[in-house]
């Protein structure tokens, strides 16, 4: 199957179109939430001795974070509804920085032994992006920030100094890597088997499993611009299967359905892998053959006789 640029829209742009806005708000609003939540916690008296101006100055850049997600939303989209390419490449950058940010901050305002167990939030949160490259770099850049931490304020982010101290680094590094490298993998493979389910809908059939008349449209004007540009051959095969009305009406709608698949398999059995099949109308089946006339007819007469097919249209 051709790559997804090829297709006015993919299934990963349809997603994002949906999801944008979402993430864009969602990140600075996570963000926010941990701010208010340590100035909270300073309020109850839970955490008396942190630096009463510098959680206010954490609060107000959160707000910030915010006031950024919020342009990102409103300025993201064409007149058409569409997620603009840059801006979304913009947006990804911005949360990640932001989010390494604000990682930093609360690791040196509200040092805890134990807080590097939280990074991975700071990660995972972009696997709703279901973009590999920008969850690795932020990953790198958690991890960076994290071992930077141990060595700037080594005393309050490290274990406590005893017997037991080379175990328990090892045990962190670990298991921080491993937790790591699963947020990475979800995001690969969550992000390959969303954009090939959704492309089964958007661009193909569910009955028969062939493209849709939608994606036909991309197929065709690729194979006609291939033509004038490199005087490439292609051919289209028509198939239409003759009084296909009387067969539901004789013996159902779900005879009908298997008479459609039956013929749907024959005829992506009888082309070869750069050909495209396409479900053009209620029983008529179009094919793009990357061939000659000649090749072509020979192709059409191996459908036909492998079908018991009566007649087979090539132009």
């Amino acid at each position: 199957m051709p790559p997804n640029e090829k297709y006015a829209l993919s299934a990963l742009d349809a997603y994002m179109n949906r999801m944008y806005k979402i993430i864009v708000i969602l990140i600075p609003s996570f963000c926010l939430c941990a701010s208010s939540s340590i100035i909270i916690f300073y309020a109850l008296g839970i955490f008396p001795s942190l630096n009463f101006p510098l959680l206010l100055a954490f609060g107000a850049s959160d707000l910030v974070y915010l006031a950024i997600g919020i342009f990102f939303a409103k300025t993201g989209f064409t007149t058409d509804g569409v997620v603009k390419a840059s801006k979304l490449k913009q947006a990804k950058i911005t949360m990640a920085v932001i989010i390494t940010i604000q990682w930093n901050a609360i690791s040196y305002i509200f040092p805890f032994r134990d807080f590097w167990a939280f990074a991975a939030f700071f990660v995972i949160i972009f696997v709703l992006f279901f973009d590999k490259k920008l969850v690795f770099w932020q990953t790198l850049a958690i991890l960076a920030s994290v071992v930077v931490s141990w060595f700037l304020n080594g005393d309050l982010l490290l274990p406590v100094r005893d017997e037991y101290f080379i175990a328990n680094m090892l045990y962190r590094v670990i298991n921080f890597v491993l937790l790591l490298g699963t947020i990475n993998l979800i995001t690969y493979l969550g992000g390959k088997c969303l954009v090939e389910e959704l492309e089964k809908y958007a661009n193909y059939d569910t009955l028969t499993r062939l493209l849709n008349r939608k994606s036909m449209n991309a197929y065709l004007d690729e194979a006609y611009s291939q033509a004038c540009k490199n005087k490439a051959d292609f051919c289209i095969l028509m198939i239409d299967i003759d009084d296909f009305k009387k067969v539901n009406d004789t013996y159902g709608h779900d005879c009908g359905d298997e008479v459609l698949k039956y013929v749907a398999t024959t005829v992506s059995c009888g082309v070869k892998k750069q050909d495209n099949v396409f479900r053009w109308g209620g029983e008529e089946i179009l094919t793009l053959l990357r061939a000659n006339k000649a090749q072509a007819m020979s192709a059409a007469e191996r459908i036909r006789l492998s079908g018991n097919l009566r007649k087979v249209s090539v132009f």
